[in-house]
Order: structure tokens, then C-alpha cells, then sequence
């Protein structure tokens, strides 16, 4: 199973629903949405409030293994009602089986990062329920430009892909301050963030995870990026390849004037899958890089790098980044 969030915000503890009746605490985890001035769009889950608290440096293998099964094993609330809140607009959506809504907003929108916050939930009986909000942000960029797409695992997380036994038991006994990077990762990504690329992480990891790895990448210094991970319900959840090329598809129609960077490593299928991103949308991948992590050959025109101050000097020859830049790569350990 491969690693991979809502976003270390304020949690706000909201209360609704007749008095009397009998109600059971909720979680509504937002996402991180995003799009451009002409539209955008907000997702996230409710689920049952398991009530975990966050990882803390003392925590023993006991209790990172509780947490993490807790969030495997989560309880959806099928076919919630919620009514989201964003930019001074509320709108009431469905969740479906597995908990997960979805808020399409259209045109114009103001560009920034916006608070986005829920209002109202109850179950598909019409019952009202106490709930927490976990919130995410809605960022809306400029309508064109350039954009990162990236991979997660053994792209900017170590994970082990050549030993599944050894991964499968990182996953389930560590935390999101024990998830280790690649020295230079973090500073190339800031440099990406401060040149205005938008950058969106897409993976096949459980949404399961998704606090868990947005708090691994906050901990390691990451910009804030939204995540687009895989739904655990899905009897497909091995395959990577449809799936992905979905989600990058979705990716493009929500930013459809910009060229992408793309991120990814060679575990497993990246190379293939963004082999044919380039062919499904000609002129828009500006550059391909690979990170190595096993023997599997990239694919023509893809840049394979080994380090990220070796990507980064790729990343320099071809003007992507400044000399500034690169040796804030180089010298990040």
C-alpha cells in the first residue's frame, strides 16, 4: 500500500440540530480546492468523529499504530447533506457512499487563498448532527501560467518501494514527524512556490491518509499544495494508471490555461502514465522529471534525476530556477 490529507488549520467545533434528538458527532474534513478566476472547486469527507488527537514527538509505535488504523478503518456518513461556505457563498451538496462531497464554483472569483468553512450537516434521514470542522482553504490562481504536478511517494516521500513487507509496517507504526524527505525536495518546491507555480500533489495513496501526509509535508516544510488522493472504497485501489490520468485530467480542466511541470519517480508507473499526459495534451507538459529509485528505464525526452541538486541543475540549465535557487537546493539537508 502506498503512504499518502485536512490541512494543519484551526479546527472549529460547531454545533446544530434539534433538541432532543438523538445525534452523533461528525467530522467534516475540507480539502484544499483550488482553480482560477473563471472556476474552482472543494472537496472533502465526513466521516465519524474518531476524536485523535495530533501526532506529538513522544508518541510510542502503540499509539501511532491506533492512529493510523483509526484512519483506514473510518466511519463515512453515506449520503451526508452539508452546506459549505466560501467566499460568501453557501451551497448544500450530497456526499455519496463514502462520505466524500464535492463544491463546483463558478466565475468570477478573487484570487487568494480563501477560508473555507461548513455550515450545517445531517445524515441521509434528515437528522441534524453535532460536528467539527477540519478546514481547509480554497487557493484561486492567476487564469495562465506554469504548474507543478507532483507525486508523492518515493517522489518527496521515502517510502521503500523495493520492499513492500518493510513499508506496508512504516505506514501503519509511525507518524507524520517520523515521514522522512529528500534533502533538497522541500527547498525546490519553496522555490517552485515562490515563483507563483501552482503546485498540486496527485497519488495513489488512500484519502484515508490525507492528514497524515498533509502534515508530513507541512513538517518538512513544504508550501501548501492541495492533495488529490484515492478513495479507499474503490475496488480498484491498486491501479494506479487510470486513476491517475484521471485525477491530472481533472487537474487540467481546472487550470486549462497553463503548462505543467510534471513530478513523479520511477517505482512504479510515472513514467508511463505521463508519457501519454503529454500525449492526450500536446504543447502542455513543459518538462518531465523522474526521480530514481529503481532499475525501471525512463522513457524519451523525461528527465531522470538521482538527487534533487542534480534535478535542480537540470531544472537551471533550462531556466526554471536561478543560481540563487539551485544552492538553496544544494546546500538543504
Amino acid at each position: 500500500m502506498r503512504l499518502v490529507a485536512v490541512n494543519l488549520a484551526a479546527t472549529v467545533l460547531l454545533a446544530s440540530g434539534p433538541a432532543g434528538a438523538r445525534r452523533k458527532p461528525v467530522v467534516v474534513q475540507i480539502y484544499d480546492g483550488f482553480g482560477t478566476p473563471l472556476q474552482a472547486r472543494v472537496w472533502g469527507r465526513v466521516l465519524e468523529d474518531e476524536g485523535q488527537p495530533p501526532p506529538r514527538a513522544g508518541d510510542g509505535w502503540y499509539r501511532k499504530l491506533k492512529r493510523n488504523v483509526k484512519a483506514l478503518e473510518s466511519d463515512e456518513l453515506p449520503r451526508a447533506v452539508v452546506q459549505i461556505q466560501v467566499l460568501d457563498r453557501k451551497q448544500r451538496v450530497v456526499a455519496d457512499d463514502e462520505g466524500l462531497f464535492e463544491v463546483q464554483l463558478k466565475g468570477p472569483l478573487p484570487q487568494g487563498t480563501h477560508a473555507v468553512s461548513a455550515q450545517f450537516v445531517a445524515d441521509r434521514k434528515g437528522k441534524q448532527h453535532r460536528f467539527r470542522v477540519e478546514g481547509g482553504k480554497l487557493m484561486v490562481w492567476p487564469a495562465s501560467g506554469l504548474a507543478v504536478i507532483s507525486d508523492i511517494d518515493d517522489t518527496v516521500l521515502r517510502t521503500g518501494v523495493g520492499n513492500k513487507l518493510k513499508m506496508a509496517r512504516r505506514v501503519m507504526t509511525t507518524s507524520a514527524l517520523d515521514l522522512e524527505t529528500y534533502p533538497g525536495a522541500p527547498a525546490l518546491y519553496r522555490a517552485w512556490h515562490r515563483r507563483g507555480y501552482p503546485i498540486v500533489f496527485v497519488s495513489g495513496s488512500p484519502v484515508n491518509l490525507y492528514l497524515k501526509l498533509s502534515a508530513f509535508l507541512a513538517h518538512r516544510k513544504f508550501p501548501r499544495a492541495p492533495l488529490m488522493l484515492k478513495d479507499f472504497g474503490l475496488k480498484d485501489l491498486t491501479e494506479q494508471k487510470a486513476y491517475k490520468l484521471g485525477q491530472i485530467a481533472r487537474v487540467v480542466q481546472l487550470l486549462p490555461g497553463y503548462c505543467f511541470i510534471l513530478v513523479g519517480d520511477d517505482g512504479e508507473q510515472d513514467p508511463t502514465i505521463y508519457e501519454e499526459v503529454g500525449r492526450r495534451y500536446k504543447g502542455k507538459v513543459e518538462l518531465v522529471l523522474i526521480h530514481h529509485v529503481a532499475d525501471r528505464p525512463v522513457l524519451g525526452g523525461q528527465l531522470r534525476f538521482s538527487s534533487y541538486a542534480e534535478a535542480a541543475r537540470q531544472l537551471r540549465q533550462r531556466k526554471k530556477i536561478d543560481d540563487a535557487e539551485l544552492k538553496q537546493v544544494e546546500q538543504e539537508r
